[in-house]
């Protein structure tokens, strides 16, 4: 210790810098003071990627929001797990399994996430319940589901499609035969089976069969020879006759119909479907005819995300009121 306590008093008082320190420090002071240009208009928001415009940092803002209200609810609404009870008459609960007849009825509280009427002579299994996946199984009869999730956390299954919850509320019937029904009156489903997908937004139904693709989805208020038409076009080899009846009867708000059609049809058929849906609702700018005709991914997302009721065509503070309202219960 005496030895180090020498060489530090050795050490000279004052150490000469290199005679050309003093440019570097005065560079560097210079371009430290210099004004900073402005940053760009199109990356005030550090997370924004520079491609997107003003117009969609709205829906990005909206999308935060949704997602922040969703993680609330699922703390304030802690439900753990699956929980049945009565609602009407005396059901039969079961440790996976729900059966009611003609006078009876139950609610099924989805975890966290919403709850689930079992209508009258009704059948529905318990699949799975975790924080990554809610899953049932409507047999036959009737449920009514309210949910406010993240997309793809709810699901049901059905002896002819599956129905995957996009954030909504709707209703699905089960005939004795496995056929089914879907009208959403919130959000959107998805139905899939035999790779085939159907998206029903709200106002809008479905019917599926055992055995066959998704029926295409129709709206509330299409005219009925449209949906006996369309009915046959997918579940009864009505064919191209069919298929002329649609286009007939279609109006504006049979796009999204003549959109899925597109997928169900070829050659000379999708060009009669093309056509009809672009004198209905013109393709956006950046949307080829033959990249449609070819089925091309971007053309036809591209076209979805304008047509009247997709999700792209809803104001973002419209979609945000749908979910807290579905969620609360006022819808």
């Amino acid at each position: 210790m005496a030895e180090l306590l020498e060489r530090v008093r050795a050490l000279p008082r004052e150490i000469e810098p290199p005679a050309d320190l003093w440019p570097d420090v005065a560079a560097a002071l210079a371009a430290a003071a210099a004004p900073r240009p402005l940053a760009r208009p199109d990356r005030a928001w550090g997370f924004a990627p520079r491609f997107l415009s003003w117009r969609v940092r709205p829906a990005m803002a909206a999308a935060c929001v949704l997602a922040l209200s969703g993680t609330l609810a699922l703390h304030l609404r802690n439900r753990p797990g699956w929980r049945v009870e009565a609602s009407a008459g005396a059901p039969v609960i079961g440790p996976t399994a729900i059966s009611t007849d003609a006078a009876a009825a139950a609610r099924i509280t989805v975890g966290p996430i919403g709850e689930v009427d079992v209508g009258p002579a009704s059948r529905v299994r318990l699949l799975a319940s975790g924080r990554l996946a809610h899953r049932l199984a409507l047999d036959v009869g009737t449920i009514r589901a309210r949910i406010s999730a993240p997309p793809r956390l709810f699901a049901v299954e059905t002896p002819s499609a599956t129905a995957v919850d996009l954030g909504c509320q709707y209703t699905l019937a089960v005939d004795p035969r496995g056929g089914s029904l879907i009208h959403v009156t919130v959000g959107w489903v998805e139905l899939s089976r035999l790779g085939t997908v159907s998206i029903v937004p709200f106002n809008m139904a479905a019917y599926t069969r055992p055995g066959l693709a998704p029926g295409t989805p129709f709206a509330d208020q299409a005219d009925d020879s449209l949906k006996a038409a369309l009915y046959r076009f997918d579940f009864a080899r009505g064919g191209e006759a069919a298929l002329r009846l649609v286009l007939a009867h279609a109006r504006a708000g049979d796009a999204i119909t003549l959109w899925h059609l597109l997928a169900r049809t070829e050659g000379a058929a999708r060009a009669q479907v093309y056509r009809r849906l672009a004198a209905l609702a013109p393709p956006p700018s950046g949307t080829s005819e033959d990249g449609v005709l070819r089925l091309r991914g971007s053309d036809l997302e591209r076209w979805w995300n304008a047509l009247p009721g997709s999700p792209g065509t809803l104001p973002w503070w419209q979609r945000l009121a749908v979910r807290i309202s579905a969620w609360l219960g006022v819808l």
